[in-house]
């Protein structure tokens, strides 16, 4: 399957500044000779809720605004059909976000969010959704 195929988005308000926010996706580079199966390996947030040990950083995209703004606005960031950003928002009113500030996209068909209920970095999971790729 293309990896481009489909997107996994969360959507929410974050309540912490930019540069913790992006805590959680950082990987790290101290040791460039260590392998990701050390145990001495540290492993960031994001990959240990998306249960891998490292992801493409050229795969995720992050979206920010200093207000809370229309789920609308940040919908249009992604790359998928109309009818799909016509779910993704009823899926975010469902969930009471009318308003965000924030958004992650991570695109990987083949990773399981087997957690549906967790807060990601203090963000909702939406789904699993086709891209327009």
């Amino acid at each position: 399957m293309e990896i481009m195929s489909k997107v996994n988005v969360w959507i929410g308000i974050s309540n912490v500044d930019n540069d913790i926010f992006n805590e959680y996706f950082k990987i790290d580079y101290s040791d460039p000779d260590m392998d990701i199966d050390d145990p001495k390996y540290k492993i960031c947030e994001f990959c240990k809720d998306i249960n891998e040990k490292v992801y493409d950083e050229d795969w995720i995209g992050v979206y920010w605004q200093d207000k809370l703004t229309d789920v609308d606005e940040f919908i249009e960031e992604l790359s998928v059909e109309d009818e799909t950003m016509v779910e993704i928002k009823k899926i975010c009113i469902h969930k009471g976000l009318d308003k965000v500030n924030t958004m992650f996209y991570y695109f990987d068909p083949e990773i399981e969010i087997t957690d549906v209920n967790k807060l990601y970095n203090g963000l909702h999971y939406i789904g699993l959704f086709d891209t327009d790729f």
